[in-house]
């Protein structure tokens, strides 16, 4: 009995496929749990520095950081602690008080109001 070419050609690819395939396991497992003991111990180290800092920082009394924080500001001239303005929405005018820009914006030039013709509608 003869076998042609062409109907063996597929089992003998199944088989090697098949057989190849058994003996690669490519080591998934045991990578995967090296991977997971480097998390869990990056993780611990982690903790470590946050303990760490938690620490040094419960040293301190409240009191203490604001001292020092109010000190570091003076020293750069209150950069930050500025004087705030508010702006009239039409002539752009500062003012001090939100309650000044908002009668500038409301009352007619007349009244001491914004200053730009027909921004103030009656």
């Amino acid at each position: 009995m003869r076998v042609s070419f062409s109907t063996l050609l597929p089992v003998v690819v199944s088989l090697t496929a098949w057989v190849t395939s058994g003996h690669h396991d490519g080591g998934a497992p045991l990578e995967a749990r090296d991977w997971m003991d480097g998390l869990s111990t990056r993780d611990l180290e982690m903790v470590g520095d946050i303990l760490e800092r938690r620490e040094v920082l419960a040293e301190f009394a409240t009191r203490d950081l604001i001292d020092e924080l109010s000190d570091r500001l003076e020293r750069r001239g209150n950069i930050i602690s500025k004087k705030k303005t508010y702006k009239c929405p039409y002539c752009g005018t500062k003012y001090d008080t939100a309650e000044k820009a908002k009668a500038c914006a409301t009352l007619p030039a007349i009244l001491g109001g914004c200053k730009v013709a027909g921004a103030v509608r009656q």
